[in-house]
């Protein structure tokens, strides 16, 4: 049946660029579908879109919008008989794609590009009655064109679970999506690359009255020789180790007489592979000791009474002179830092918008029946994540988890703001654009 392209006007601004271009794939580079298109693909017998059809897709997805199902499909024109339109099948059908966007499906045909548009919400109707196997298990709907033209059309699951599209289609994708657009509300992640901190950083001047504050003087030694990530190990001792980084750990002594080389040789044992280890004394060495420590490769160093430290033997030596390197410990307390604070701010602004908005007042219904219901289940799912989520940032952590961490947050708060955004209410927020890079949530926010 010849059919013409309909021209779709999205209701907010100006749609947002498309790459265009051989070789480039509008559908999966986009914050506004890729995760859903790239879901798609992964579907048993997927093809994918041609680009140009599927930028025409993109231009009816408003640029604050975003796609939450991508399908195949079948369609009936001049028809909202959901029965007719469960009796169809895969085979003998021109080829459709169906969208789901949070405001409207779009139905694209394969071959020649054309795009319709439905804007509002479109109810998923019977389960393909003429087979319940796959691949012609889907749902039918009955929708109405924004040209006016009535249209039925069956999506197809991907599996035989027909339920679970069902339940996609009406609940929307917010228990599982992991790619949302950004907007300027919503702060950009955090600059983690560059949060270096010198290893000239100089320990606080602290006096060794008692055992505690000893420990705490050799940690912050520590942390101005590099081992940013140094951390007290409190009062569960690990393997009797006080002090503990990613490079390096080290134990403490506050007594009487000089340490003996049995507790040098303890240490090297305790962690045989940490690359290295240190051992501060407020009473020094025996001389047995400085033997031990040299044939393990152990540093050596002596807390003075006016809280400053001594190196003792030339591998102590060496490292109070050159400190360490390794670019993950040098970031590693600085990046946390930046990180714990980024993690309260954006706990802090998701409460502050729903403590001061009223989420059931009238004409938050959102732009069609069942529109509401499916923005704030993102807000629910982000509260859920939220307190499902660990928020304090303690002891050793690579860089690469805390931006991991970073970026749950980063997409917790875009989940969120879902619902602010879809019912028109503001939030309260910042500025910043994000690229996509598949296919985990921390990949897609690389």
């Amino acid at each position: 049946m010849p059919w013409r392209v309909t021209e779709h006007s999205p209701s907010s601004s100006t749609p947002a660029a498309v790459p265009t271009g051989r070789g480039l794939d509008p559908l999966k580079e986009d914050t506004r579908a890729a995760w859903a298109y790239r879901t798609y693909l992964r579907t048993p017998g997927a093809e994918p879109l041609n680009p140009e059809v599927g930028a025409r897709v993109l231009a009816a997805v408003d640029p604050d919008d975003h796609i939450e199902i991508v399908a195949e499909a079948a369609v009936e024109f001049h028809s909202q008989d959901c029965v007719v339109a469960a009796k169809l099948t895969r085979e003998g059908t021109a080829p459709f794609i169906a969208v789901r966007t949070m405001r409207r499906w779009i139905l694209a045909e394969r071959a020649i590009g054309a795009v319709v548009v439905f804007t509002g919400p479109g109810r998923p109707g019977l389960m393909a009655s003429s087979t319940k196997s796959w691949p012609n298990v889907g749902c039918a709907l009955a929708c109405t064109a924004d040209d006016g033209r009535e249209v039925s059309f069956k999506v197809f699951s991907e599996n035989e679970d027909v339920d679970q599209l069902v339940r996609l289609i009406t609940n929307g994708a917010a228990n599982e999506i992991m790619l949302l657009p950004e907007h300027p509300e919503v702060p950009a992640l955090p600059e983690l690359d560059g949060a270096a901190t010198s290893k000239a950083a100089t320990a606080q001047r602290l006096l060794p009255s008692d055992w505690r504050t000893s420990e705490e003087i050799a940690t912050a030694h520590m942390r101005a020789l590099g081992f940013s990530d140094a951390e007290l190990t409190g009062g569960n001792r690990d393997g009797g180790l006080d002090v503990v980084s990613r490079a390096g750990v080290a134990q403490v002594k506050m007594q009487a007489m000089p340490v003996g080389s049995p507790l040098v040789r303890q240490l090297r044992g305790a962690r045989p592979h940490t690359a290295h280890h240190l051992f501060y004394s407020t009473s020094g060495y025996t001389t047995a000791a400085c033997e031990a420590a040299k044939e393990a490769g152990v540093s050596l160093f002596t807390i003075r009474p006016d809280g400053t430290i001594s190196p003792v033997g030339d591998a102590a030596t060496e490292l109070a002179d050159a400190g360490v390197h390794d670019p993950d410990v040098v970031q590693a307390a600085n990046v946390r830092q930046i990180v714990g604070k980024y993690v309260q701010d954006v706990v802090d602004r998701i409460g502050a918008a729903i403590a001061a908005t009223d989420l059931e007042a009238p004409g938050r219904t959102g732009r069609y029946s069942g529109h509401h219901d499916r923005a704030v289940r993102y807000l629910i799912m982000a509260w859920k994540k939220i307190e499902g989520a660990p928020r304090e940032f303690t002891g050793p952590s690579t860089s690469k988890a805390l931006r991991s961490a970073a970026i749950y947050y980063h997409h917790t708060e875009l989940m969120a703001h879902v619902w602010f955004r879809e019912m028109g209410v503001s939030y309260p927020g910042g500025d910043g654009r994000q690229q996509p890079d598949p296919d985990t949530l921390d990949s897609f926010y690389n």
